[in-house]
């Protein structure tokens, strides 16, 4: 993950004033940034509580799915540009997930903070 992170961080600053891109690149750096932070923080509650990482790992998941998704999004604007009604054409669909999917991560990043105790700590004979 930490080099697909550093794949990501390096797009977004070869792109940074790319006023195509400019949409794009910010909030995917922000995001990315993001994820570091909430692998680091899984991580270390991991380290003293072992179901930190289960109960984490369904947002987890999809919060590293929108992320990855963002910056292929991103990058497929960057390698159509030599085709212009091709790059329009994903240049709309970039728009519409940077503004319509990608904030679903906020979401799943309120998931992941919550920690496990908003999972375990309900005796199994309340299940019903």
């Amino acid at each position: 993950m930490k080099h697909f992170l550093l794949e990501i961080s390096a797009f977004c600053e070869k792109h940074a004033t790319d006023a195509t891109l400019g949409a794009f690149v910010g909030p995917l750096a922000i995001v990315a940034k993001e994820w570091s932070s909430l692998t680091m923080d899984v991580a270390k509650r991991a380290a003293t509580n072992p179901d930190e990482m289960g109960a984490a790992a369904y947002d987890f998941l999809f919060y590293s799915g929108y992320v990855a998704l963002a910056y292929f999004w991103a990058k497929s604007v960057v390698v159509s540009a030599s085709l212009p009604a091709f790059r329009d054409a994903k240049l709309q669909t970039a728009r519409f997930y940077f503004a319509r999917i990608l904030p679903r991560i906020a979401t799943h990043a309120a998931g992941i903070r919550a920690g496990a105790s908003t999972l375990l700590d309900m005796p199994d004979t309340d299940f019903g």
